[in-house]
């Protein structure tokens, strides 16, 4: 399996990412972009993201809503997009994509995920940083890879009252029930995942939390001790 796992898709869209991106893809060019993450326009999210890549990408609307499965099928790529992480992966149940999108990508299919879409590629989303507004009940993802993400990650934040909790804790309190690992990544940051290695990418670094481990950083062009 390939995958590219980005914290963020950053402004303008994408600039950050844009030359990893198309390195990672190489010959590829028809990519399959899943706007379900969503809550607002998907067919301006899908625009955006389209200019952002033309004219090396060719970027099909994969829409959860309107018969995905034709555009998937001729897909050489998939990007799945940010938003809310349990409305993504309710809607792709919705739609029945979840198994067809994971057997591709166990076959080979280039997957690179940005914020949720990134959080989707691990073995559940339950440590994303979003609000579970749709009311899920089922957290298990795509399990792509062994870890969960936690993307935009920060240790400190100055915006957040004085002892309130961290980011940190919260990870610590996933793995009093939960035994796999947490990658933090930072904007900026990225891992991609091929020939069985995960790498921190990007101008950012990640954090792997290891349950009854002290987390370590990982920077950039180091591999995730996993």
């Amino acid at each position: 399996m390939r995958l590219l796992l980005l914290s963020n898709s950053g402004r303008p869209y994408l600039a950050h990412a844009r030359a990893e991106l198309l390195d990672f893809l190489g010959p590829a060019r028809r990519v399959g972009f899943v706007t379900a993450a969503s809550l607002g326009d998907e067919e301006a999210y899908h625009e955006t993201a389209r200019n952002a890549l033309a004219p090396e990408l060719v970027l099909e609307h994969m829409r959860w809503d309107r018969d995905p499965f034709p555009v998937l099928a001729r897909a050489e790529a998939v990007f799945v997009g940010g938003g809310n992480t349990y409305a993504l992966l309710r809607r792709l149940r919705q739609a029945g994509l979840l198994d067809p999108l994971r057997e591709r990508a166990r076959a080979g299919l280039p997957y690179i995920g940005s914020s949720a879409g990134s959080n989707l590629a691990g073995p559940n989303i339950l440590t994303t940083n979003d609000w579970n507004v749709v009311g899920l009940t089922a957290f298990e993802a795509l399990g792509l890879v062994p870890f969960n993400v936690n993307p935009h990650y920060l240790e400190t934040d100055p915006a957040m009252a004085p002892g309130s909790e961290t980011r940190d804790m919260r990870i610590a309190e996933y793995h009093v029930l939960r035994d796999n690992p947490v990658v933090g990544i930072e904007e900026g940051a990225m891992v991609r995942v091929e020939d069985g290695r995960a790498e921190v990418r990007g101008t950012s670094r990640a954090k792997l939390f290891r349950p009854r481990q002290a987390p370590i950083w990982v920077p950039a062009g180091a591999l995730l001790p996993l």
